[in-house]
């Protein structure tokens, strides 16, 4: 069994655990509901362990072709199984996003592939939103001793919270999945979340979609762009020599 599969295993027994705990119900029939609900988790790690093992394995690796086979290996399925990995890469880290949204791009096309994507980044935010809002207090109250202070991570971002998130998202060097955990301890509203995050992400998941599309092209025509590009970097640096010449005269 591998690390991946080994984290997968923890956070499921971790999450049931706490909403056990945090129902505090203590009836018989409530400990068995949940004792089935933990024996159909563990059925269903151990049936697909092996096949999410192999899976963060090929989207860590980074290998664009082996993520759309994956993705096609699923035939009329291969939408869901975009989604899912979406979900996948806001909760493992370190697994690009992009890989998947431009797999998205070569195999369901520009229109398509960025909407599945959107789709799947948005559930995949709102996952991690709602890890962090769920048993992210508890941590942070275990964490942060001082109640002021865990009252004021809690608070922030609620009146202005449309617009951080907003902002963040379209900011790419920002980190999408923290920003999402972070959202989740503060007290952001979720449809704040939402709708900030819906509309921050749209112009980078077309951008990257449609870069997923024109890949074919792209490497066709390489020479070709490469070829101008090089021309246009040597025009740019005889016209910066013979600026900084004219400046000297």
């Amino acid at each position: 069994m591998g690390i991946y599969s080994l984290v997968l295993l923890f956070l499921g027994i971790l999450i049931i655990g706490l909403v056990h705990a945090k129902t505090g119900n203590s009836r018989i029939s409530h400990h068995i509901l949940f004792a089935i609900i933990l024996l159909l988790f563990l059925v269903t790690f151990f049936t697909i362990h092996h096949h999410f093992e192999k899976t963060c394995v090929i989207l860590i690796a980074g290998n664009l072709d082996q993520v759309i086979k994956l993705i096609r290996s699923w035939g009329v399925a291969a939408p869901l199984m975009s989604v899912l990995l979406m979900i996948t890469q806001a909760i493992v880290s370190p697994i690009p996003a992009f890989l998947i949204t431009a797999a998205n791009g070569m195999i369901f096309g520009s229109f398509w592939g960025a909407l599945i994507s959107w789709i799947g980044a948005l559930m995949g935010a709102l996952t991690a939103f709602y890890i962090a809002r769920l048993f992210g207090n508890v941590a942070l109250r275990k964490i942060v001793r001082n109640q002021k202070t865990v009252e004021f991570i809690r608070h922030a971002g609620e009146k202005r919270g449309f617009y951080v998130i907003l902002l963040s998202r379209l900011l790419p060097f920002i980190a999408f999945d923290i920003i999402s955990y972070i959202a989740g301890l503060s007290g952001i509203r979720p449809w704040t979340f939402i709708l900030g995050t819906a509309l921050g992400m749209l112009p980078a998941t077309i951008i990257y979609t449609f870069i997923g599309h024109e890949i074919p092209v792209m490497e066709e025509n390489f020479p070709i762009l490469l070829t101008y590009t090089v021309v246009f970097i040597f025009i740019l640096v005889v016209f910066s020599l013979v600026q900084g010449v004219r400046k000297k005269v």
